[in-house]
């Protein structure tokens, strides 16, 4: 089981994963909004220059439809990864890479219904409490015990 958090001003759902980009040879930890409300899962500029992405570098151009309107983003392979602690959980996706725009500065990363939809969710604001079941995986990999 997948244990997320509120966020400590925002109340914002939030589920910490791990975002590889195998053609630029990046890897991060990513604080992702669970956003039931979003297609596809997405990484924001506030994210791709904490990370050091380089955006010149992305080739795959995608336009988005937003609350705001339509924006010009990119597609990127990537492996999204989550752990319970016992597991890793990849999913290999096409992540949406948000082209920098003052308007969504300072937007976290959003984490997707592609994803969520390998999932049972349970939100509990109130006790605190948000967990995610995981029903599939494209793959899924045992952490090693290391306490020996």
């Amino acid at each position: 089981m997948l244990t997320g958090r509120f966020g400590n001003t925002t109340g914002r759902p939030y589920l910490e994963g791990r975002l590889v980009f195998p053609k630029h040879n990046l890897r991060c930890d990513i604080s992702f909004v669970v956003d039931t409300g979003a297609d596809r899962t997405v990484l924001m500029p506030l994210d791709g220059a904490r990370i050091g992405l380089d955006y010149g570098s992305l080739s795959t151009p995608f336009q988005t439809l937003g609350i705001g309107g339509y924006s010009a983003d990119y597609v990127e392979d990537a492996l999204v990864v989550f752990t319970d602690g016992t597991t890793l959980y990849v999913y290999t996706k096409k992540i949406v890479v948000s082209s920098p725009s003052p308007d969504i500065a300072n937007i976290p990363s959003l984490l997707g219904r592609d994803i969520l939809d390998h999932w049972r969710m349970s939100y509990d604001k109130a006790n605190g409490d948000l967990t995610f079941d995981v029903l599939s995986a494209d793959m899924e990999i045992p952490v090693p015990d290391t306490s020996a």
